[in-house]
């Protein structure tokens, strides 16, 4: 008995592992006909598996590939590209259903990965096979990619293939597998049968909602939009999103009322799903009209997949590089953001569907469909904040970001591409718009922009330029308005609307303390540097422009931010049509030899020539800004004589720049000041500097600094260093020094205003020594009226004094640079010429002497003409020795004996 009773007890022990085996088989794997069977076989065959990272890819990328191997639209929501090697290794064929698992891993962090997410789900999906595909990777539509995803943004998504079904069983499951079917009743004569269901079901009902947006409204016209949708069949699951393009006809339907552009498509989300036996399912299923009842449910809200955005070749967004860091810090706070807030929402919502609202649907047949479809609305608000107040209390300020950069950074690039990257719309709104007449007026609007972000979140509502809201129409602060947003900021927190704040401002000083301190979190967009311009420019550039040439424009674009870049790419593509449609019938043929598929002007072949045209229309644009960086064009042969001083100047700023890890940045010189009589050349000797060392210049005079305003000449003397380090390697000219920093105490000015300048001016150049590639030049006529402080070491600590041509060679050098732009006889000498001047004569005063020389040319022949020695068609203007002696008799030097004394005893006063 006992022996019995052991046996009796192992039995029922196998059977419940057998029953616990089957059970768990079922509902992990529901599509599994026989679970018993599939597990035996599974236990005895050599199956194997292939994990594919999956890559999400253009949606323009997805439907040109499928169109060339199909020749029709593929479904993007089921189409999963493969490499032709993972496919021959599977067994897998295009075209063909296969069941699949997936699942989520979280992105490693400083190179440790972490643990895989342990929810498993399978789904099925319609095989595509591409050369193109990665052998570890597989493509999908941004739409699969986000239905993966389920609300997981920051992980990864990986697909698992099963391969080798069809194992062989072993004589000893297989006398198991006829005891159970022959248990259950069940037709043993079948037991070879495929046990996997090879396709998804057809669904017998499903139930949708239409997603709202601020792109488009639900129009009248949406039954006819659905029922052109579905009459190919779709492959759809609970929780699915999927995109439903408008006709071009019905378009006009569905249009914002505050918008001009017609959307070209809106979103649906599938929320029930019931399968052929009518029983509600989550697997994946067809719709297909004819045989499934579609119901609309109303409206709902739900992060929306990335239709319009492009991606790298790691499947990432395709983030400029000049913004990629700010878009990171961005994403990671409002991520964080909305997770908070989402793990409060459930509770809220939930109390709210269970208040007693009515869910009624509308059953849509397969050959009619109801246009009026039902929308849930909350009716009474008062049982929000009830259901607020029972929901576990949230943070009494949100997270709110302040984004600072100058117009054309790409802050409002940053708040997009972050959005997308969440899944979140974005709704705009300019606090311009929101000025009123008086305080009540602007407190109105912000309060009726906040309701409308409400009613569209989960979304980002971004409020442009915020700096303007805290200011009355007289310039002063308006605390009522700044105390009504952080009322309207701290409601959004409490409520859980899953509405984030992005504001934007020009910079810190714009914005008042009191607004300043309502944002939690503040980041600034900074101008880019020479290294990130060339990596900005090798973004946009890469197909056409080598990188040689790159590094070169990233050399002349100092200053440029991402509204610069985009004006001039659109620029050069402007001058590349132009060059194309001068070529007329050469155009079709070179668009034919180039290597890249044009489909519209962003792929045209631009040529580095396009560029430079582009950049110099750009530049003389820019050059009417004060302090516009720009490199000149002022060669050394057209500097005659100055050898002394050339040779300072180099020192100082061409040294640090060819020899950086030989120079320390803290141990070398900041400034230099470049003194002596008006005309010496001491503008056109910083031009030229700057134009051999290739750096950016900046010519900025004294008075062009002086403001009315109070505190306003001292910002300007701090915008033009900050443009400077934006610009770096730059030269800062300050022409006129002594207009601008006079001797402190002295200026006689009641506000003190030179007093101020001069102390700002003090500050900046001691920044200067740390500050990398940035170089000071000054000129002046007056040295001895500039304020003691800018002379002393670590400023403008090196004097150079630019005197008079005072002998017979340095005269001749400075008469071939004036010349070499004017056509001179051949019996010209400069050596003569040179013997009939004084020496004390100025560079000025040379040109003048070449000036004067060509004018007398030019009256000569028109004499010539009048008389009827030669005809005007003939007549061509040379300068002769005569036209030059003429001028020499005339000519009367600038600077008197009595001044050049002057002067050198100035140079000995500041030497010493």
């Amino acid at each position: 008995m006992m022996a019995e009773d052991n046996t009796a007890l192992r039995t029922w022990q196998c059977l419940q592992m057998l029953l616990y085996t089957c059970t768990l088989i079922k509902v992990t794997r529901p599509h599994i006909v026989n679970p018993l069977e599939f597990a035996a076989k599974q236990a005895n065959c050599n199956r194997s598996k292939h994990k594919m990272k999956v890559q999400r890819v253009p949606l323009k990328r997805v439907y040109r590939s499928a169109s060339k191997m199909t020749g029709c639209e593929p479904d993007v929501n089921a189409a999963v590209f493969v490499s032709e090697k993972n496919a021959i290794c599977l067994g897998l064929k295009r075209g063909q259903w296969q069941n699949v698992a997936y699942c989520h891993e979280n992105p490693a962090e400083n190179g440790v990965s972490k643990d895989p997410v342990n929810d498993v789900r399978r789904r099925w999906i319609m095989v595509e096979v591409n050369a193109d595909v990665p052998e570890d990777q597989c493509y999908v539509s941004p739409l699969l990619f986000h239905n993966l995803q389920q609300g997981n943004d920051s992980g990864e998504v990986f697909i698992e293939f099963d391969s080798n079904y069809d194992a062989v069983l072993s004589d000893a499951v297989r006398r198991i597998l006829i005891l159970w079917k022959y248990v259950h009743r069940t037709d043993i004569s079948n037991a070879c049968k495929s046990i996997v269901q090879y396709s998804p079901d057809v669904a017998s009902e499903v139930h949708v909602q239409v997603v709202e947006s601020t792109k488009y409204k639900c129009g009248s016209e949406l039954e006819p939009l659905l029922k052109g949708h579905f009459r190919i069949p779709k492959l759809i699951s609970v929780e699915d999103v999927l995109v439903v393009p408008i006709p071009s006809h019905l378009a006009e339907e569905f249009i914002v009322s505050n918008s001009l552009i017609p959307p070209k498509y809106i979103f649906i989300k599938i929320s029930g799903v019931k399968g052929k036996y009518g029983s509600a399912t989550k697997q994946c299923v067809i719709m297909k009209m004819g045989i499934t009842n579609l119901y609309l449910a109303g409206t709902t809200q739900c992060c929306l997949p990335l239709l319009t955005e492009s991606f790298d070749d790691e499947g990432d967004l395709d983030v400029p590089p000049i913004l990629k860091e700010n878009f990171v810090k961005v994403k990671k706070v409002l991520q964080m953001e909305m997770k908070e807030r989402r793990q409060v929402s459930p509770v809220v919502y939930s109390n709210l569907h269970h208040k007693g609202s009515k869910n009624t649907n509308t059953k849509v047949s397969s050959d009619i469909l109801h246009s009026k479809a039902i929308a849930h609305h909350f009716k009474d608000n008062e049982d929000i904040e009830k259901c607020v107040c029972e929901a576990e209390d949230g943070s009494a300020d949100g997270v709110t970001i302040l984004l600072l950069g100058q117009p054309g950074c790409g802050s409002k690039r940053i708040i997009k591409l972050a959005a997308s990257a969440l899944g979140l719309g974005v709704l705009w709104t300019n606090s311009w718009h929101l000025k009123g007449d008086a305080s009540g007026g602007t407190e109105a609007r912000v309060q009726q922009a906040f309701l409308r972000a409400k009613a569209q979140g989960p979304c980002v509502f971004a409020l442009l330029n915020i700096h303007c809201i805290s200011k009355d129409r007289d310039g002063g602060e308006d605390a009522r308005v700044v105390s009504t947003l952080r009322e309207e900021i701290i409601k959004l927190s409490r409520e859980n609307t899953q509405v984030l704040l992005v504001a934007t401002a020009p910079d810190r000083t714009s914005v008042s303390d009191d607004l300043w301190s309502v944002w939690s979190y503040q980041e600034c967009v900074q101008v880019p540097d020479l290294g990130d311009r060339t990596i900005m420019l090798d973004w946009l550039l890469s197909k056409w422009v080598p990188e040689v040439q790159t590094q070169s424009l990233a050399q002349r674009t100092a200053g440029y931010v991402l509204g610069d870049f985009q004006a001039l790419i659109t620029a050069a593509r402007r001058h590349c049509l132009w060059r194309l449609s001068l070529k007329h019938d050469s155009k079709m043929e070179e668009l034919s030899k180039s290597s890249v598929y044009i489909e519209n002007t962003r792929d045209l072949p631009l040529l580095y020539t396009d560029l430079l045209k582009a950049l110099d229309e750009l530049q003389s644009i820019r050059s009417e800004a004060l302090g516009a960086p720009r490199i000149p064009q002022v060669r050394w042969n057209e500097v005659g004589g100055l050898e002394d001083a050339k040779r300072q100047v180099i020192n100082t700023i061409q040294l640090p720049l060819r020899h950086p890890s030989l120079v320390s940045s803290r141990l070398r010189r900041s400034g230099v000041l470049l003194y002596g009589p008006p005309g010496t050349g001491k503008t056109l000797l910083a031009k030229a500097v700057a134009t051999e060392c290739g750096l950016n210049f900046m010519s900025v005079k004294g008075p062009e600094l002086l403001n009315m305003y109070v505190g306003q000449s001292e910002e300007n003397v701090r915008q033009v260093f900050a443009r400077a380090r934006a610009a770096a390697p730059c030269v800062i000219f300050f022409d006129e020094l002594d207009s601008l920093a006079p001797n402190r105490g002295r200026s006689g000015d009641s506000g003190g205003v030179m007093d101020r300048i001069v102390s700002a001016l003090l500050a900046e150049l001691d920044g200067v020594s740390s500050a990398a590639d940035v170089f000071v030049l000054a000129a002046t006529n007056r040295p001895d009226l500039i304020d003691p402080g800018l002379l002393r070491p670590g400023r403008f600590e090196k004097l150079v004094f630019l005197g008079v041509c005072e002998d017979r060679a340095n005269q001749i050098k400075v008469l071939k640079a004036v010349t070499s732009k004017i056509p001179l006889g051949s019996s010209v000498k400069m050596e003569k010429i040179a013997e009939l001047l004084p020496l004390t004569l100025t560079g000025a005063d040379l040109y003048a002497l070449c000036t004067d020389a060509l004018y007398a040319a030019l009256h000569r022949i028109t004499t010539q003409i009048l008389a009827g020695v030669v005809q005007e068609e003939n007549a061509i203007v040379v300068v002769e020795e005569e036209d030059f002696n003429v001028a020499a008799e005339k000519l009367v030097p600038s600077v008197t004996p009595g001044e050049l004394a002057h002067y050198r005893t100035l140079t000995t006063i500041t030497r010493t």
